[in-house]
């Protein structure tokens, strides 16, 4: 089997970088903060709008990745007890609901954030960070997880040569 492409490796995992990004940036502006505000005592008076950004980057990045891995909770306990063809079914309905609270979400966020942010253009008030940067993530974070979630669920039926991480509920059954 020939080795995945770096670029292309890079480019799916796009969304766990921008995360992990986040996540850096926020422990370490986070602790920066404490430190000068209680050591100090001179806050970082930027600190709270790069958290903000982070911690809303940093949501909606890691549910695209928690979906294509599996790791959103879930409890199975009750399709579990099911019939093995019901099960199968209520896969099917689980899969409905959630494209459908995701795409709500997608095209309820799109509109909020045009709608609030978009015709403003209001920016933060310290670094003058436009809104929509921060808040902008949501509709293309809920496309994402749509696109994670079921290509993660359906793609290894159809696509052999697609080499997609194991999925937290196929680790369980083993």
């Amino acid at each position: 089997m020939k080795r995945p492409n770096p670029l292309v490796k890079t480019l799916c995992n796009l969304d766990l970088i921008i995360a992990a990004i986040a996540l850096i940036i926020l422990t370490l502006v986070t602790s920066a903060g404490v430190f000068k505000r209680y050591v100090m005592k001179d806050p970082i008076l930027w600190q709270e709008e790069i958290c903000a950004f982070c911690q809303v980057w940093l949501i909606y990045m890691g549910a695209s990745v928690a979906f294509r891995t599996g790791s959103h909770v879930a409890i199975e306990m009750l399709i579990d007890a099911l019939p093995e063809k019901l099960q199968r079914f209520m896969g099917y309905v689980i899969d409905l609901i959630v494209l459908f609270v995701l795409v709500f979400l997608l095209v309820k966020s799109q509109a909020y954030v045009a709608q609030v942010f978009g015709r403003s253009g209001r920016p933060t008030p310290i670094l003058r960070i436009p809104y929509t940067y921060i808040y902008g993530v949501a509709p293309y974070g809920c496309g994402l997880m749509i696109i994670s979630y079921f290509v993660s669920r359906y793609a290894p039926l159809f696509v052999k040569s697609i080499e997609m991480p194991e999925r937290k509920d196929e680790e369980a059954e083993d």
